[in-house]
């Protein structure tokens, strides 16, 4: 807070000066993973359906996002853990959960429940 002409207080606004300087390699960082966060929210509401108001109620929202979250994840752990023609993009490695599942998987097969 700064004083003004007047001697009253006045708030600084934090959207046009950052505490982080923008134009800085701090700010650009940063800022590249805003962006990136905002483009996995898009992918969740308009690609994942999250946003079409069919979930009613807070249990149910929560439920519905809970399931679209799990199941973006499996994709994201099968499409990291497949090898491309070119080469993997490196090695990913699980957390114990997740590999014990994936042993789960492997002993029970396909089409277990």
């Amino acid at each position: 807070m700064h004083r003004d002409a007047g001697g009253g207080a006045q708030e600084i606004d934090l959207r046009r000066f950052p505490s982080i300087p923008r134009a800085t390699p701090q700010f650009e960082k940063r800022y590249k993973g805003r962006t990136s966060v905002e483009r996995v929210n898009d992918r969740l509401k308009v690609g994942w359906g999250l946003d079409d108001g069919n979930a009613v109620g807070a249990r149910r929202f929560g439920a519905h996002v809970g399931a679209v979250l799990i199941v973006h994840l499996a994709f994201a752990t099968v499409l990291a853990r497949a090898q491309r023609y070119e080469g993997s993009f490196g090695t990913m490695t699980l957390p114990p959960s997740a590999t014990k599942l994936c042993e789960l998987i492997r002993e029970k097969g396909p089409d277990w429940t």
